[in-house]
């Protein structure tokens, strides 16, 4: 079933963390999560997305930007849910608020307004976030929501940790598996550089990965590295931690470059030509956008055994147990020094590619749904 077939079209509503741009150019995981969404839903009109005010946002969803007054006593995120709830204040209550990784929003505006069907949609490990920390706030969540949506089943898992599947309320944690859009038809035709890209911060792995490139790039003439990816999703000064990347790869010269912030066509386009792509997380990754359109566009992609990348990869991709430059460096040097390996796992990556944003959208929307059929 899906909202379609409700006999009249419900609204949602959902709601960005604050510091989300919800613009083409910046828009960071979440924004980008939310975008496909709404778009990919065989109801694209029930939604409305609200975040942070900005120029140039997506014309092709119905979005509303908020300025919140700021308050020295609460943070950003409550202000802005503060914003909302004086938006609708004199107009009819959505059928859903959908508060998108903002645990202490969600608990806020379910006791701000009893009458709000309000659904937690977690793209991140609750028990690192304000909220949601302890069972106590969990449960909370579990007595208060009229539903919980996750974006993988380790997410899943995260939030009912300690609680249990046991719970009378665990039926309404469900799982809308995060997906890409295929924006390519054909096999691609690949290029011998391996493509690292994500946010530079240190779980990302980007550091450990470029070492172990510098290692084995030299054995390997006719091999390029790129690497893309800033600290937030704009361009900005270079950071600490980017200067470390490129005095790893200052030895490569020029088979060896670092792109910065690039715009999502850009990344597409390295994406489709690139012969291996590198999602090397240290991290529990809850799911990983960037492993997903790297299988979407047909790369060899080696990443790592961790969180919910698992889920999406197995099968799919070389996966590294214990990630570390010499790890990662065995893992290159296989990639690279077998043609017959890399062909398989791009083979692999284009024919058995299930994690369309459609069918995120279509699992998302029937959570939606049975949500309102509890509620009403």
């Amino acid at each position: 079933m899906s909202l379609s077939s409700l006999s009249k079209q419900p609204r949602i509503d959902m709601l960005l963390p604050s510091k989300e741009r919800f613009t083409p150019n910046n828009a960071g995981a979440i924004a980008g999560v939310v975008h496909d969404l709404a778009l990919a839903s065989a109801t694209p009109d029930v939604f409305h997305v609200f975040g942070t005010d900005v120029e140039n946002a997506f014309s092709d969803v119905h979005f509303t930007g908020l300025t919140p007054r700021q308050s020295l006593l609460r943070g950003q995120n409550i202000c802005f849910a503060n914003a909302y709830l004086d938006h609708i204040a004199n107009t009819t209550l959505p059928d859903i608020v959908e508060v998108h990784s903002r645990c202490h929003v969600a608990r806020h505006l379910a006791r701000k307004n009893t009458h709000l069907n309000v659904i937690l949609y977690l793209h991140n490990d609750p028990r690192t976030m304000k909220g949601a920390k302890t069972q106590a706030e969990r449960r909370f969540l579990l007595d208060h929501m009229a539903a919980v949506i996750c974006i993988s089943d380790y997410i899943r898992d995260c939030f009912l940790d300690g609680i249990g599947n046991n719970h009378p309320m665990a039926h309404i944690v469900g799982v809308a598996r995060n997906g890409a859009y295929r924006w390519i038809h054909e096999k691609p035709k690949k290029e011998p550089f391996i493509l690292l890209a994500g946010r530079m911060v240190p779980e990302k792995g980007i550091l450990e990965c470029a070492e172990a490139v510098a290692q084995v790039l030299p054995d390997f003439p006719e091999w390029q590295l790129k690497i893309a990816g800033a600290r937030r999703f704009e361009q900005n000064k270079r950071g600490s931690y980017e200067d470390k990347i490129a005095t790893a790869i200052a030895p490569l010269g020029t088979r060896a470059e670092m792109l910065g912030f690039i715009p999502i066509q850009e990344m597409r386009a390295l994406q489709v030509r690139a012969a291996i792509a590198a999602c090397p997380s240290l991290w529990n990754e809850p799911i990983s956008k960037v492993v997903l359109e790297s299988l979407a566009a047909g790369c060899a992609l080696l990443t790592t055994r961790r969180g919910g990348i698992p889920e999406v990869a197995e099968g799919r991709a070389l996966l590294v147990d214990k990630p570390s430059v010499s790890t990662f460096s065995v893992a290159l040097r296989a990639l690279m020094g077998d043609d017959a390996l890399r062909q398989t796992f791009q083979d692999k990556a284009w024919r058995d590619f299930p994690f369309t944003a459609k069918q995120m959208a279509k699992d998302a929307d029937s959570l939606r749904l049975h949500a309102l059929l509890r509620e009403s």
